[in-house]
């Protein structure tokens, strides 16, 4: 059952639960006001009546030459009634005859009796007599059975227009959930994440998973994408090392009495493409990881963390001189390890591309609502045109091709900063060397 039906007979279920009790209490009201309404006709045609009788007659005279039959008629007709309880005149008949009156109908101003039909009177003396004004309860009945049957079909009618407002208004309404229904058999189809579910303009619950719908299926994208480039550039990047390592390691099969010195080298390319290998495809992954935007941020001092950086640095690298200039600056909402991992970095670049000796100077400043991290080398600076290629993934410069790198650290930096809604840029200095700035976003706490 869908869940447009389900909406529409619960809807229905409901209405028809008031509805019922509304159309009960209106109809017992009506059904006695019609009750009263006949008891108020009977008692004002048996005032006009006593006040227009002067005598009653002598003798019984039978039935008027007009009267109305009683077991057929619903109409009023009156009767004039003697002391003793004797019909002298009456305007209805019961078979061609007078009506019999009980005796106790004459002691009540107003009751129910039955003379051969039940009928409702109303008593009033006159003449030292009675009159008497009578109507078959039939009256009553027939009110009520055609108020009940008038009640009942506008009930029906309530409720099949309640039943197709619902329905068209729930269809109206789920039309976003049929649509994304279908988006996404369409995207298990065909495996097409970039499909997306148009806006819906009104901020309901509706439009609200629609947009989360469409948040999931962006964060599912960049997560698929990031799994393809990583399956890409490990195949593209592993390929070298493992011809390598093929290639020996067959040398070393098909030549078992291979001289040691050729042994060696075998070994030694073959232990060197397998740490080469290790370091790609860590590198990758962490490639990966920032591309599908798994990172856990929180507020970060930016300078503390490069001081940090630069003392480990400094220990690693003796044959540099860093200096720092860091300005106290609010945290930037950021992830400690990748953070820590962007630092390091800049800094091995910088190392890489200077001469011994060489120096190298990080500064961290605040500009407006953004932290700004500076690191500068004196070394041989960035071929003319490649101030943006530099962070592609696996660009290395011709003086770089055959050094241990792969060309992702600049690349890893890149996804870094853009995982933390920041930017990066590289040019080269007036005085040599190169710089490399990334911006920052502050914690939104300071």
């Amino acid at each position: 059952m869908s869940i447009r039906l389900r909406i529409t007979l619960f809807g229905l279920g409901v209405a028809g639960a008031v509805l019922g009790l509304f159309c009960a209490a209106v109809y017992l009201l009506l059904a006695a006001g019609a009750a009263a309404g006949q008891d108020t006709a009977l008692a004002a045609r048996a005032d006009a009546v006593a006040a227009s009788v002067t005598g009653l007659p002598a003798a019984a005279e039978g039935p008027a030459p007009a009267a109305v039959d009683v077991r057929t008629s619903s109409d009023i007709f009156v009767m004039l009634v003697d002391p003793q309880g004797r019909v002298l005149y009456s305007t209805g008949a019961f078979d061609g005859r007078f009506p019999s009156v009980p005796a106790a109908a004459l002691t009540d101003q107003k009751s129910t009796v039955d003379i051969g039909v039940p009928v409702r009177v109303a008593v009033r003396q006159a003449a030292g007599g009675h009159v008497i004004a009578a109507q078959p309860t039939r009256k009553v009945t027939d009110d009520r059975r055609g108020l009940f049957v008038l009640v009942c079909v506008y009930a029906v009618l309530a409720l099949a227009a309640a039943a197709g407002a619902t329905w068209l208004v729930t269809g109206r309404a789920l039309r976003p959930l049929r649509q994304l229904t279908g988006h996404v058999e369409q995207i298990g189809r065909e495996q097409d994440f970039s499909r997306r579910l148009p806006p819906v303009p009104v901020r309901d619950d509706v439009g609200r998973l629609t947009a989360a719908f469409n948040t999931m299926m962006e964060r599912l994208q960049g997560g698929y994408a990031a799994q393809r480039r990583f399956v890409a550039d490990a195949s593209h990047e592993l390929r070298t090392p493992l011809t390598t390592i093929r290639n020996n390691a067959g040398f070393l099969q098909r030549h078992p009495d291979a001289a040691p010195e050729d042994v060696a080298a075998a070994v030694r390319d073959i232990a060197g493409e397998s740490a080469r290998m290790s370091r790609l495809v860590e590198h990758l992954l962490t490639l990966a990881r920032s591309d599908a935007s798994g990172l856990e941020l929180a507020a970060v001092d930016l300078g503390a963390l490069v001081a940090d950086v630069c003392r480990q640095a400094e220990a690693q690298h003796p044959g540099r001189t860093f200096h720092r200039a860091i300005t106290p600056a609010p945290p930037v909402h950021g992830s400690v390890d990748a953070l820590t991992q962007l630092v390091w970095i800049l800094l091995d670049n910088a190392v890489k591309y200077s001469a011994a000796g060489g120096n190298v100077w990080v500064t961290v400043t605040q500009r407006g609502d953004r932290a700004q991290l500076n690191v500068t080398d004196d070394g041989t600076g960035i071929p003319p045109g490649a101030e943006r290629r530099i962070f592609e993934r696996f660009h290395r410069g011709d003086e770089a091709r055959t050094g241990p790198g792969a060309g992702l650290g600049l690349a890893i930096a890149l996804s870094i900063v853009d995982a933390h809604g920041g930017t990066i840029v590289a040019a080269n200095n007036a005085t040599g060397g190169a710089s490399f700035v990334a911006d920052l976003p502050l914690s939104s706490s300071s």
